[in-house]
Order: C-alpha cells, then structure tokens, then sequence
C-alpha cells in the first residue's frame, strides 16, 4: 500500500506498532492529513480504513480505491 502511494507522489510513513493509538497520536504530531488503517479484518475484507486526521472521521474504503482516494 505505501509503495502504491508513494508511486502516485504521496508522502508516506509507516508504523507497525502494535498499539494503534500510539500510531495515530505519531501520524497526528508529523502533520498527517490522513491516516490509512490495515488490520487482520481488513485484509481479510479487502479494505482499509481511511481516516482524516484533522475531522477525525474514519471509513472503510476498498481496497481498489485507495489510490483515486489518496490523489483526492
């Protein structure tokens, strides 16, 4: 996924911290405009949750559509 975006001119960090809390409190303090959320359910679903850091609203996004989301 972040070599996906990265391919599209996107800024990308990732953080494989278990506690997903911590990550997004790392994503908020970097100036993150977004934050993408991959777990075991949404792989398995073949989504990702987009979350907007600055509203704080959050929704499943599939997978396919990440990129035309991410150049939005």
């Amino acid at each position: 996924i972040a070599r996906e975006l990265r391919a599209l001119g996107l800024s990308v960090e990732v953080s494989v911290d278990r506690k997903l809390k911590r990550s997004l409190e790392v994503a908020n303090k970097s100036g993150a405009r977004y934050a993408v959320i991959v777990g075991d359910d949404e792989i398995a679903a073949g989504t990702v949750q987009w979350k907007d850091m600055t509203s704080g609203e959050q929704s499943s996004v599939p997978r396919g559509e990440l990129a035309a989301r991410g150049k939005g």
